[in-house]
């Protein structure tokens, strides 16, 4: 949002300079059909940033309503699976652990670092009670996998409940390659560049244009204008990312929150992870 006021800025410098020499520099700048030309290809350019853009944030939340079903298939499948006589505490363990990888998972996505997770704070606690000093991602996935085959060599799954464990983790790795490649592959940046760069030009000759018809509401029409136009582009930039500002991101502190109820709730009502979360800062929703 920063970069976002400093471009509001500077548009409205450059306008307020240009002010003196508005008549020359458009008689320059603006032959008849270049801010129409210009106007069709910023409007064929946006459309399709808008398009690629919204794409990635609703495949990002498909993603993510994947993640929740295949949480609660992980659930029912320890439930109707596993016998009553597999410890409560073995039992609770391995939703816990379903439960971390994806209070992990958020925040991998909103780039921090994956050997120093910055977790909220019930997940940090949750971390510490299952062992792990410093969770990520695979780490929990492979931990996961170790645990179904000991589930599998001690006895409590045949072959047949051993694959469908192994389907419904394969579901959810599906899903968290998604969601990575999502955050880790943008939109080219010359793409990027180019968009924005024509917004400015665009807009900027639009000031132009107006200004130099001679009343002061005019020029302030025009100055409007471009800043709708850089506001619209940067919207268009932050719907590319779906993870990262609070605004326009996904909400995904809320997704953890329906998964821990949904894992946790039932047998504990009274988990920290249970609970709607308190916290602020980076979790706040």
């Amino acid at each position: 949002m920063k970069r976002q006021g400093r471009s509001l800025l500077l548009a409205t410098l450059l306008c307020v300079l240009s002010l003196p020499v508005n008549v020359t520099v458009a008689r320059t700048l603006l032959p008849e059909t270049l801010v129409q030309v210009l106007g069709l290809l910023l409007s064929l350019f946006l459309g399709f940033r808008y398009s690629q853009a919204y794409n990635r944030w609703w495949e990002a939340r498909v993603l993510w309503g994947a993640l929740v079903n295949e949480s609660r298939n992980w659930r029912d499948l320890l439930t109707r699976v596993l016998p009553s006589q597999l410890p409560l505490s073995l039992r609770r363990r391995l939703l816990q652990q379903v439960v971390l990888l994806m209070w992990c998972l958020n925040a991998e996505l909103r780039g921090f670092d994956r050997e120093a997770t910055v977790l909220a704070p019930q997940a940090q606690a949750l971390a510490l009670k299952l062992g792990f000093k410093n969770p990520c991602v695979q780490r929990l996935l492979q931990h996961m996998a170790k645990e179904q085959y000991k589930l599998h060599q001690d006895g409590w799954l045949d072959n047949v409940e051993s694959r469908e464990f192994g389907r419904v983790q394969q579901e959810i790795t599906n899903a968290l390659g998604g969601l990575e490649r999502i955050r880790h592959q943008p939109l080219p940046a010359s793409s990027t560049f180019f968009i924005r760069a024509l917004t400015w030009v665009y807009g900027y000759l639009v000031f132009l244009k107006l200004d130099a018809i001679g009343p002061t509401t005019t020029a302030l029409v025009g100055w409007l204008v471009f800043l709708v136009f850089l506001m619209a582009e940067r919207i268009g930039t932050f719907l590319e990312h779906p993870f990262v500002d609070a605004r326009f991101a996904l909400p995904m502190d809320r997704f953890c929150d329906l998964i821990s109820f949904d894992l946790l709730g039932a047998s504990d009502p009274l988990d920290p992870l249970a609970q709607p979360c308190p916290t602020k800062g980076p979790w706040l929703r």
